[in-house]
């Protein structure tokens, strides 16, 4: 079993969770760029899931049978670490107590009493063996924001990329955050950050030893990530400009396959539910066989297309009975 491999067992055994198939579906050399695409904009259903998981399979080269075992076993749930746990600031919280890195973030100048900022002040001293540079309220006062900006730095490190990115497309583009954003924009949030990290990813990736088959495959992908982040990007800023979608990005086109499959009646849904599965099939055995690897993962790419859209119609069936 190869690390990428034992990765996705991992992630089976100890995960299976939407979010966590993103992120290591994102890290794959072998990833389709059609599901990779709509992945991001999936919802966490049973379906989507279990979709998710036969793409990471596939993959990484995890046959069915093996993946229908695992799914079989329930998740071994891991034990989480506490944020403040991994802070280096000494305080109480085993017992109960507030710590002193709690007390530190929440510390406001303004609505701190004078007894407080010295036991506050004195408390970090002693913790952090340090001193502030005087003993009135200014020195103390000082002294403590930078414990706390020291504090937040130190939680920084352990943001994810992905999260941080997140918070200054929303400082950018202020109305993302608005209730009334279309939902089609946040989901293009996620899509901007996925793009960006492939493309990130790619292109660290060509300074390492490659074939030249490898290098040409690569390179088509870091230019699709390119092309997927300036769209997104385009998206956004139209919106923030004119108040109305430009609408020229791919994940428009899945908005609009889905607004038309909800519209079909019960004997539409089984017909094309039938022409995906076929669909989905004849370009999962090309892609078997094609030695090409441009053609492979073409018929891939079309597989996973065609796989979303026979999972939906799956789940409005289900819904329809």
């Amino acid at each position: 079993m190869n690390p990428q491999q034992k990765e996705v067992v991992e992630f089976i055994r100890e995960d299976r969770t939407l979010a966590g198939a993103r992120k290591l579906y994102n890290t794959l050399p072998n990833r389709s760029r059609s599901f990779h695409h709509q992945l991001n904009s999936m919802a966490s259903t049973p379906a989507n899931i279990k979709q998710a998981v036969y793409q990471l399979c596939r993959a990484v080269g995890i046959d069915e049978r093996k993946m229908n075992a695992l799914l079989q076993s329930p998740v071994k749930k891991t034990e989480e670490k506490s944020p403040v746990a991994t802070i280096g600031v000494v305080g109480h919280g085993d017992s109960g107590v507030v710590t002193l890195a709690a007390r530190v973030m929440h510390f406001s100048a303004e609505a701190a009493e004078w007894p407080d900022i010295q036991s506050l002040a004195a408390d970090i001293a002693e913790a952090k063996d340090k001193k502030a540079e005087g003993r009135n309220k200014e020195a103390l006062v000082s002294f403590i924001q930078e414990e706390r900006e020291a504090l937040i730095a130190e939680q920084a490190k352990e943001v994810p990329i992905n999260v941080k990115r997140s918070i200054k497309l929303r400082e950018q583009f202020p109305f993302l955050s608005k209730k009334d954003c279309p939902d089609v924009l946040k989901l293009l949030v996620n899509d901007l950050i996925t793009a960006y990290e492939a493309y990130k990813d790619g292109r660290d990736k060509l300074w390492n030893s490659m074939t030249e088959e490898e290098e040409k495959i690569l390179a088509r992908e870091i230019v699709d990530g390119f092309i997927e982040n300036k769209q997104a990007y385009e998206e956004l800023e139209h919106y923030q400009k004119n108040g109305t979608l430009l609408g020229e990005h791919p994940i428009f086109r899945e908005t609009e396959i889905k607004a038309e499959l909800d519209k079909m009646n019960g004997e539409e849904l089984n017909k094309r539910y039938q022409a995906l599965r076929t669909n989905v099939s004849r370009n999962e055995s090309k892609a078997e066989k094609a030695e090409d690897p441009e053609k492979k993962k073409e018929y891939e790419e079309k597989a996973a297309d065609y796989a979303w859209q026979r999972d939906y119609v799956q789940e409005l069936l289900k819904a329809k009975k």
